[in-house]
C-alpha cells in the first residue's frame, strides 16, 4: 500500500496526483521504488511547508470581455465567460511557503529524478491546500444560499499571468502570506496560487464546485497535466 500515513494536513494527498504532476500519467506500471519515493516526497514537502492563505470578497461588474473587480479591470473573454451571472467574487491567494522551494532546490543539485517527484508532490499539495480552504469558504457561502465557482487563475485561457501582480497587491498578499510577484508575473514562493472565485446564487452543474472540476472547465484540453 502506498498511502500517506501521517495525520497532518497533507494526509489526504493522492499519490496518483503526485505522479501526474511529475509527468507520470498513472501509478500503474510504476516500480515500487518510484511509488515509495513519491510517498516520501509528500512527507518531506508536507513537513517543509508552512501553508498560508488570504481571500477577500469583492464587487464584480462585467462589460463585454472586461471584468471589473473592486476597481481592478481585467480584460479576458475566458474570465468574463466563467464569471457570467455573478455580481461578487473572491480574490484568493495561497502558498506552501519558501521552505518547499529550499527543499526542491537542495535535491535539484544532487538528485534531479527525486527533485521531479518533490515538484509533483508540491504541486499536488498546493492544490490540496487550496481545495481544503475553498471547501471552508463554500460552507460559509452556502449559509447565504450561494455557491462558489471553481477557482480561475491567471494563465487559464486568455487571463494573462501578469494579472497576478494586481491580484496580490490588492490582497496585500506579501504582508499576509509572503507571496511576491516579479514584473513578468513569476511568483515566489514557487508553489503559490492566485485565483478569482465567482460567487453565484445558482449552482452550475457543468462547473462542479470551487474545490473540484477545474480541469473540466479549462479550455486547454491538450494540457499535459489535465485530469483524465
Amino acid at each position: 500500500m502506498h498511502e500517506i500515513t501521517s495525520d497532518k494536513w497533507y494526509s489526504g494527498a493522492d499519490i496518483n496526483e503526485v505522479l501526474r504532476y511529475a509527468g507520470v500519467r498513472s501509478a500503474e506500471g510504476c516500480s515500487e521504488a518510484i511509488l515509495s519515493d513519491a510517498v516520501r516526497a509528500v512527507e518531506q514537502v508536507g513537513a517543509a511547508a508552512q501553508p498560508k492563505v488570504i481571500s477577500r470578497e469583492c464587487s464584480l461588474a462585467i462589460a463585454g470581455n472586461v471584468c471589473n473587480i473592486d476597481g481592478l479591470a481585467f480584460e479576458s473573454r475566458s474570465l468574463a465567460t466563467h464569471l457570467a451571472g455573478c455580481d461578487r467574487a473572491l480574490l484568493f491567494a495561497a502558498t506552501l511557503g519558501s521552505g518547499v522551494d529550499l527543499l526542491i532546490g537542495r535535491y535539484s543539485a544532487v538528485k534531479m529524478s527525486y527533485a521531479v517527484l518533490l515538484q509533483g508532490a508540491a504541486a499536488a499539495l498546493i492544490e490540496l491546500y487550496c481545495d481544503s480552504e475553498c471547501a471552508l469558504l463554500e460552507v460559509r457561502y452556502a449559509e447565504e444560499g450561494c455557491c462558489l465557482l471553481p477557482r480561475f487563475s491567471p494563465g487559464y485561457g486568455d487571463f494573462p499571468l501578469t494579472c497576478q501582480n494586481a491580484l496580490t497587491e490588492h490582497l496585500a498578499a506579501y504582508k499576509y502570506t509572503g507571496i511576491a510577484v516579479s514584473a513578468g508575473g513569476q511568483m515566489t514562493p514557487m508553489k503559490s496560487v492566485t485565483a478569482v472565485i465567482g460567487i453565484s446564487r445558482t449552482r452550475r452543474s457543468t462547473s462542479g464546485s470551487c474545490a473540484s472540476g477545474k480541469c473540466a472547465g479549462c479550455p486547454n484540453v491538450n494540457c499535459l497535466f489535465r485530469r483524465v
